[in-house]
């Protein structure tokens, strides 16, 4: 059975083959404290992880800037399901650098993610 992820990872493969600066890998970065306690000065230990991910990066189009919500020099990025649920706390590493995502976007048909549709912010 084909399901709505395996065609989005048979899209990604076509783009990629036909335009290769079209699909970059990337990674989603995780920072994660583990322990750490009120009664704790240390506050845990921070741990940061960087999943692999393939991914398409574009400007937004004038028309969509509403200089609240998206602002000039924010990116929509289009990122393939991996093996982590995405939170709006991690970040985007492409070739535009490090991104904060401003707006988490998950398509999901029946529960199972097919894609991550964000609009992100670089450092400005």
């Amino acid at each position: 059975m084909t399901t709505i992820r395996s065609k989005v990872t048979e899209a990604f493969d076509k783009i990629a083959a036909r335009q290769p600066d079209a699909i970059q890998t990337g990674a989603i970065r995780r920072v994660e404290t583990t322990g750490g306690s009120p009664s704790n000065p240390d506050g845990g230990t921070t741990t940061t992880t960087d999943y692999p991910a393939r991914m398409a990066v574009f400007e937004i189009g004038a028309d969509r800037i509403d200089g609240t919500n998206i602002l000039a020099g924010d990116l929509q990025v289009i990122v393939e399901p991996i093996g982590i649920e995405v939170t709006a706390d991690d970040k985007v590493i492409c070739d535009r650098g490090t991104l904060t995502i401003t707006k988490l976007g998950r398509i999901a048909s029946g529960g199972e993610t097919a894609l991550y549709d964000m609009i992100c912010r670089g450092s400005r």
